[in-house]
């Protein structure tokens, strides 16, 4: 029997289209479901076109920039308020949809993948593990955007996100949000059993631009990182980097890969799908990310801040300060362009959506968090972890000892050890998007001043750290976070 897929799916009431919106719409976009290629096809659209680094904007890495183009709804993002005048590109409601909509093509292909006869079992299991692997992603990202940070202490009573486990037959589907462990624990299911049928075999060249197995553990490391899951972070850290002493293999050598003539030519060797360190990339439409005289974004006294701390070095190779204007920031993204017509397209840039360094990042800090009082066994292993990593980031790299902790932070113990870390993740993941949510689980405050001068303070158990859902939700009934 042929299985037809209607591709527009998911939802009125997630992404608050109006009904006469959906009926507009040409009623034959649908796709065949014949071969377990056609099923390939629509995971391989799972992956959220939508970029994040907005959140980037929302932390401490950000400030007023007077000589930037500042919209209406920069300002609202920067503030923390709810984005209201544009819910375009580069936005949490174009987030919210885009996102949505990947998962959607994940429930298809979930949906029909069973109804393909006469197929490659091994394959076929493949094709699962990649659709559930990614669908748990997606809602990861929903939850840790629009929710409040997980605590195993509060779980049971936050708000968690619509999840979405089938395609939708009905034209109005009533959606709850449940709890935050709800979401967590549907999240941990799909990606636990995704793993398990996961295989590299099938993709064409490095299979970076899918959950490959090892993307899969970094994502896995992350997600029990921040359920402070000590214990299975580097379970399934150790699963990519090995056990024992990190191996350099995952660590670029960023002087080699900040060595060029154009920015462009930089985001292309840190984007290079051939890096080992490069798990898993992800094509994001943008029309703000790319472009440095948009936006509230960092100068160079942020670029000051992060990478004058900890410094063990001559110099962090890190710290390339490219930009137009008043904007700094290291050549992370180069923006291409994808031509619809002649003239007329879509800019796009390459995001290194997971990568080995914040994975080995993640051990260290889970070391340090398993570390006993009055031990320093845990410590002296984030510690020798820390050093293959330096050694790739700093010119003439001065080793961490238990003696430069002492000099510098008046101890050699677990909340030192820890502040380390986390300005060593800020340097790494700068300009990534990562920060926003380490601001979220460590609780941390920051206050942010508008171009106009206005100013604002976060605070460290502000309500709005989970972002407000996008209004359209909410007027087809989605509860709205707490304000």
């Amino acid at each position: 029997m042929k299985s037809y897929i209607y591709i527009l799916t998911i939802t009125i009431g997630l992404l608050g289209w109006s009904c006469d919106e959906y009926l507009d719409t040409a009623p034959d976009e649908r796709q065949e479901i014949k071969k377990l290629t056609d099923v390939s096809e629509l995971v391989a659209n799972s992956y959220s076109e939508a970029s994040y680094v907005f959140l980037e904007w929302m932390t401490d890495n950000a400030v007023a920039l007077s000589r930037n183009d500042q919209y209406e709804w920069m300002t609202q993002n920067f503030m923390w308020e709810p984005v209201t005048a544009n819910e375009g590109q580069d936005t949490p409601p174009y987030f919210w949809s885009q996102t949505y909509t990947a998962i959607a093509h994940a429930n298809q292909a979930l949906d029909a993948i069973d109804a393909v006869e006469n197929t490659d079992d091994d394959l076929k299991k493949a094709i699962k593990g990649e659709a559930l692997v990614s669908r748990a992603y997606n809602h990861f990202l929903l939850a840790n955007i629009f929710c409040q940070h997980y605590d195993m202490a509060t779980a049971s009573s936050e708000m968690g996100i619509p999840y979405i486990l089938a395609p939708e037959i009905e034209l109005i589907v009533k959606y709850e949000r449940g709890t935050l462990q709800e979401t967590y624990n549907k999240i941990e299911k799909d990606l636990l059993d995704g793993i398990a049928l996961l295989s590299d075999d099938y993709y064409v060249g490095s299979g970076k631009y899918h959950f490959n197995k090892g993307a899969a553990y970094a994502f896995a490391s992350r997600l029990y990182l921040f359920k402070k899951d000590y214990t299975n972070c580097i379970k399934y850290s150790n699963l990519l980097l090995g056990e024992g002493l990190l191996n350099s293999v995952f660590v670029r050598d960023m002087d080699k890969v900040y060595t060029g003539t154009s920015s462009i030519a930089l985001a292309d060797n840190f984007t290079e799908p051939n890096s080992t360190s490069n798990l898993l990339l992800v094509r994001k439409e943008t029309l703000n990310v790319t472009r440095s005289y948009r936006g509230y974004r960092s100068n160079a006294t942020i670029m000051d801040e992060v990478f004058g701390a900890n410094k063990l070095g001559t110099d962090d190779f890190r710290d390339a300060r490219w930009g137009y204007r008043d904007d700094k920031r290291p050549p992370k993204y180069g923006e291409r362009f994808r031509y619809t017509t002649a003239t007329t397209g879509y800019p796009y840039y390459i995001h290194p959506e997971l990568r080995a360094e914040e994975v080995a990042l993640n051990r260290c800090e889970a070391y340090v968090m398993s570390n006993a009082e009055g031990a320093t066994d845990y410590l002296d292993k984030a510690m020798a972890d820390y050093n293959i990593m330096g050694a790739m980031w700093y010119e003439n790299f001065n080793p961490l000892t238990s003696q430069i902790m002492i000099d510098g932070y008046g101890e050699y113990n677990a909340e030192n050890m820890m502040t380390f870390i986390v300005g060593e993740r800020r340097k790494e993941l700068f300009r990534e998007g990562i920060r926003w949510f380490d601001i979220k689980r460590f609780k941390m405050s920051i206050t942010h001043t508008s171009v106009t001068g206005e100013t604002s303070i976060l605070k460290a158990d502000d309500l709005r750290k989970a972002i407000q859902i996008p209004s359209g939700a909410i007027a087809k009934g989605i509860q709205a976070n707490p304000r």
